[in-house]
């Protein structure tokens, strides 16, 4: 069982890549484009280092999203660990609460309010990803974008470093576009 775990893990980390590469297609579809994005969400807990003061525990994907995200999500993280750690997806009752996830997603329907989420983990070591332009301005450090009728996504290395986390030099190269570290 545990072989089947990790030989399924080591094959999702590596087509998530060759998909990252090529881009990887929406289709048109929310639950395809949902389905990619959760997929991309596990994959980032291989690729993204947290510092020791990040929260102990089970590995948490915080969501702000619609229910069928949250399932595509859930059904992707099944079993799934990182890290020997059991990875969970929680939904924060509030603000405060998000202090506690190593990531946090935000979508475009929660857009309005990721002032107030990234208000509440600003300097945390919780990767903030998210799918609109609005959560982008706030301060995400992973923004998914279709282009081209493929899910890609967008980082700003220097806004993760603040946060202490730092991104694997492979996520990068695969990223449609980097604010590198420190302006450079």
């Amino acid at each position: 069982m545990a072989l089947l775990s990790l030989t399924r893990t080591a094959a999702l980390a590596a087509a998530a890549l060759v998909a990252l590469a090529r881009g990887t297609p929406a289709a048109g579809q929310a639950g395809v484009e949902a389905d990619v994005k959760a997929a991309f969400l596990f994959n980032f807990t291989k690729f993204v280092d947290w510092p020791a003061t990040a929260p102990a525990g089970a590995f948490e994907i915080c969501t702000l999203a619609e229910p069928g995200f949250d399932e595509a999500l859930a059904r992707t993280l099944e079993g799934e660990t990182t890290g020997g750690r059991p990875i969970v997806r929680v939904t924060p009752a509030a603000p405060e609460l998000a202090r506690a996830c190593h990531i946090l997603f935000i979508s475009r329907g929660e857009a309005a309010h990721a002032d107030r989420w990234l208000t509440a983990v600003r300097g945390l070591p919780v990767l903030i990803v998210g799918e609109s332009k609005a959560v982008a301005d706030a301060g995400s450090h992973i923004t998914f974008v279709v282009e081209n009728n493929r899910v890609k996504f967008d980082v700003d290395e220097d806004a993760a470093s603040r946060a202490g986390l730092k991104i694997s030099s492979k996520l990068l190269r695969v990223a449609r576009h980097v604010a590198a570290r420190n302006g450079s």
